[in-house]
């Protein structure tokens, strides 16, 4: 019987150098029994909006209406998650300028710039195991620019990327990001 042994250099993360600076992928996380419950869940969802968008105009009235309001956000919601763990990815670049953090969703993209300035005590942090009890927003397109297994202080915020990173890996490119950037993580403002 052969046993496979695992790379322990293998992550989910792509860095790549260029002459002024980093620039960093880390794809979303692929959650397989998620994106098949998510995507089945839709094709009851649009049969059901499809009923109630019919009964709207058959005299349905101001539930109805409601109702296919809520219906209709909480449908957007599981296709953009669908839509994160399928092709989502974050693309984080690092200058002498700053830290740009962008999330990318297809030809969308939410992004922050943040000056170099006002940039110290880069670091690895745990990310709660589970942000449903957390109180905390999931990972993923919508979420904003405090999440992350990677954390820095801006100014009075703390700001983060590397979603879904496991500890391991992020303590990894925090040593290449502070290779690179010394003055990330030793800085105090």
């Amino acid at each position: 019987m052969s046993t496979d042994i695992l790379d322990p250099h293998s992550g989910r993360a792509l860095i790549n150098e260029h002459p002024n600076g980093l620039h960093l992928e880390v794809p979303a996380r692929k959650r397989p029994f998620q994106l098949i419950f998510l995507c089945a869940w839709l094709c009851m969802w649009a049969f059901g909006w499809l009923s109630a968008f019919n009964g709207l105009f058959a005299g349905g009235g101001l539930f109805i209406f409601i109702w296919l309001i809520g219906w209709t956000v909480g449908g957007l919601w599981a296709m953009i998650t669908v839509g994160w763990m399928a092709i989502g990815q974050e693309v984080i670049t690092f200058e002498t300028q700053g830290i740009n953090i962008s999330r990318k969703l297809g030809p969308f993209s939410r992004n922050w710039n943040c000056g170099a300035a006002h940039i110290s005590d880069l670091r690895a942090t745990e990310q709660p195991t589970s942000s449903f009890y957390n109180n905390q927003t999931a990972p993923g397109f919508l979420s904003g620019p405090a999440h992350g297994t990677l954390k820095f202080d801006y100014g009075h915020r703390t700001l983060g990327f590397g979603q879904e990173l496991e500890i391991g890996e992020a303590k990894q490119i925090l040593k290449h990001i502070n290779s690179r950037f010394p003055t990330l993580s030793s800085k105090s403002n």
